[in-house]
């Protein structure tokens, strides 16, 4: 099965569950998918359900466990059936928002990414965005770009085979 993440602009196909940061030779898995959210006729939905370890702007560790926030009394955790979303008190914008679209919101994204999705059918369509850490690398993703660091990503497409890797420096974005 095929899953696509949607960072900005850009969206990788995998089908692998985890995000990594990879930093030289050291990586890092910041986000794991555990379970999609799957609506259930005559019984109990599955909910989108995650694992993610990250460091706010500010500095605090988040660490979310099967959608169990584990983090200091200034930030809460919202959650649906299709979404989770990490906010720090005071500020508006989440740190750390993991959407599963339905398939009637497809037509709304960027052309070339509803193409992608046509053409390879994943199983579930995710957007990722936030403010967050993973070690001393910031991410910044917004709807219409991805920064890792300084670094700008958008309107790719990533075939990852190997899982969703990320980089500081990666060319293949």
């Amino acid at each position: 099965m095929k899953h696509a993440f949607i960072f900005g602009t850009t969206i990788f196909l995998s089908e692998q569950r985890t995000l990594t940061f990879v930093d030289g030779e050291n990586s890092t898995e910041f986000l794991k998918v555990l379970s999609f959210y799957h609506h259930q006729q005559g019984t109990e939905d599955h909910v989108l359900s995650i694992d993610a370890s990250i460091t706010s702007a500010s500095g605090d560790v988040i660490r979310i466990n099967n959608n169990q926030l584990d983090a200091g009394p200034s930030f809460s955790l919202e959650t649906s059936s299709n979404r989770l979303k990490v906010f720090q008190s005071g500020h508006a914008e989440p740190v750390l928002d993991v959407y599963q679209l339905d398939p009637h919101e497809y037509p709304h994204l960027s052309s070339f990414i509803t193409k992608e999705i046509e053409a390879q059918h994943p199983d579930a369509v995710l957007t990722i965005k936030g403010n967050f850490h993973v070690g001393s690398t910031h991410f910044l993703i917004e709807n219409e770009k991805m920064f890792i660091d300084s670094n700008g990503f958008a309107n790719g497409v990533i075939n990852a085979h190997h899982g969703i890797q990320l980089s500081v420096a990666d060319r293949d974005i």
